[in-house]
């Protein structure tokens, strides 16, 4: 499990391809997330990558998003 798991967190920017959809980024694995009712990221494992998307995103919004 990801320490990041459970932390607060809000939607990343979305790219035109509506990426990340809606998910959030994880201050310490870079994965994008979803988010629970509370707006906490889910338990999530390290490593979760969607790379073209995830490329594009880092490109467009950087590491700051």
């Amino acid at each position: 499990m990801c320490a990041g798991s459970r932390e607060p967190g809000t939607p990343a920017p979305v790219l035109s391809t509506g990426f990340p959809h809606g998910r959030a980024l994880c201050a310490v694995c870079l994965a994008f997330v979803a988010l629970d009712e509370s707006g906490r990221l889910v338990v999530h494992e390290t490593g979760m990558t969607d790379d073209a998307e995830r490329s594009e995103w880092f490109n467009t919004f950087g590491w700051e998003g």
